[in-house]
C-alpha cells in the first residue's frame, strides 16, 4: 500500500529566506508597519504569495494581534432576523469593504440577555478587532461595557445622547419633509406613526423630528407602536389610528402586513388609508399595491463604518460621520386622503 508523506507547510522562516529578510520584517510587513520600506513590504508579499503563505491566525491572536475581524451582534430571534431585509443588504455591504482591507466579518444572533457575554468573550479572546453595533437602545449598555474593554465600536444609527462612541447616522430631515409633503399634497391630515416599540434610539429620534415636521405642515400626528403580541397586529394597529388616512411604517415588513391584511379587515389600500415604508427592499415590489418607501443608501453606510471602526483599529481620531438620507420612491401604496374618516 502506497503511503504520501505530507508536504511540510511553510513557515514564516522560508518567506523570510526567499525575501532576503528576517522573520521580524515579515510580521511587520503584514501588520503594516512603518519600519519595513514599499519595496521590501512587495518583495516580502511577493515571496509570500510563491509560497502561498500567510500568517496563522490562532498564533497572531497569542502574540496579541487579533484575526482582522469585525464583530456584529444582532440581539434578536432567528425569525424576526430571517424576515428582516435591512439585515440582508447590511451583511452584503460590509462584506465587499471589509475583503478590500483583508478583513472577516464575525456574526452571531443571540438572545438579548446573552448579548453583554458575547462582547466580552469576542474580545477577551482577541476573535475579533472592534464591533459595530446596530439597534441601539437608549439606555444601551454595551456602550458603557465597550469603553470600558476599550474596544474599538462604531453605531450605525442615532446613539444615545452623552455617548462618546462614533457613529454613522443618515441625515433623514430631508426624507421626513419629503414624506410630509407627499402626504399633504394628497390631503392627508391626520398621519400616524408606526414604531417597532422597542426603545431604539433612531426611533426616538426620529418621532421627535416626524412631530415637528408635521407641526411646520397643520399636520396632526398619532404616534403607535406595532403590537407584536396582539392577536392580530394588523387590525389592532387599524383601529388604533385615531383618524389618521395615512401610516407611516418603521418596517417594510410591518408594512406589507398592512397592505395584504388590510382589505380583509374591509379597510383598502390607498383609498381608505395610504401606508409608507421607511425602509425599502424588495419586499416593497412583491405586495400589491406596491409600497411606496424610503430607500436608505445601507451600503455607504456599511461603508463608513467599515472605514471608521479600521482607522480606530489603528489609533487615529475618529469623528461621527452623517451621509445623505433616504429617497422617497413613490408606488401605489399611497393616494388620494378619503373624503371623510
Amino acid at each position: 500500500m502506497r503511503t504520501t508523506t505530507p508536504t511540510r507547510r511553510p513557515t514564516i522562516a522560508d518567506v523570510a529566506r526567499l525575501a532576503g529578510v528576517s522573520p521580524s520584517a515579515v510580521s511587520h510587513a503584514f501588520n503594516a508597519r512603518p519600519n519595513v520600506s514599499a519595496a521590501t513590504a512587495q518583495r516580502i508579499m511577493a515571496a509570500a504569495d510563491q509560497l502561498n503563505w500567510r500568517p496563522n491566525v490562532a498564533s497572531r491572536r497569542v502574540s496579541g494581534s487579533a484575526g482582522r475581524s469585525l464583530g456584529l451582534v444582532v440581539a434578536r430571534d432567528h425569525d424576526s432576523f430571517e424576515r428582516d431585509p435591512f439585515f440582508v443588504r447590511l451583511l452584503a455591504g460590509l462584506t465587499a469593504p471589509l475583503a478590500e482591507i483583508g478583513w472577516s466579518l464575525s456574526l452571531t444572533v443571540v438572545p438579548p440577555q446573552g448579548e453583554l457575554g458575547v462582547y466580552r468573550q469576542w474580545w477577551n479572546e482577541q476573535r475579533v478587532d472592534g464591533f459595530v453595533l446596530v439597534d441601539v437602545r437608549r439606555s444601551d449598555p454595551r456602550l458603557a461595557l465597550l469603553e470600558e474593554l476599550r474596544a474599538p465600536a462604531v453605531v450605525l444609527g442615532s446613539p444615545p445622547a452623552g455617548s462618546s462612541v462614533p457613529a454613522v447616522t443618515l441625515d433623514d430631515q430631508a426624507a421626513l419633509e419629503a414624506v410630509l409633503d407627499h402626504l399633504a399634497d394628497l390631503g392627508h391630515r391626520v398621519v400616524a406613526r408606526v414604531g417597532t416599540g422597542h426603545a431604539l434610539a433612531h426611533e426616538v429620534s426620529r418621532a421627535e423630528q416626524f412631530t415637528r415636521a408635521a407641526r411646520r405642515r397643520d399636520i396632526e400626528t398619532v404616534l403607535l407602536h406595532w403590537p407584536d403580541d396582539a392577536p392580530d397586529p394588523v387590525r389592532a394597529t387599524l383601529e388604533a389610528r385615531r383618524g389618521a388616512t395615512a401610516l407611516v411604517v418603521d418596517s417594510e415588513v410591518m408594512a406589507t402586513e398592512l397592505v395584504a391584511h388590510a382589505p380583509e379587515l374591509g379597510v383598502s389600500v390607498p383609498a381608505d388609508v395610504s401606508v409608507i415604508a421607511w425602509e425599502d427592499s424588495f419586499v416593497s415590489e412583491l405586495v400589491r399595491p406596491r409600497l411606496t418607501a424610503l430607500e436608505a443608501p445601507v451600503e455607504t453606510s456599511a461603508r463608513t463604518v467599515v472605514d471608521l471602526v479600521a482607522r480606530l483599529v489603528r489609533r487615529e481620531e475618529v469623528a461621527s460621520v452623517v451621509v445623505p438620507g433616504r429617497r422617497l420612491v413613490v408606488r401605489e401604496s399611497t393616494g388620494p386622503a378619503p373624503a371623510t374618516t
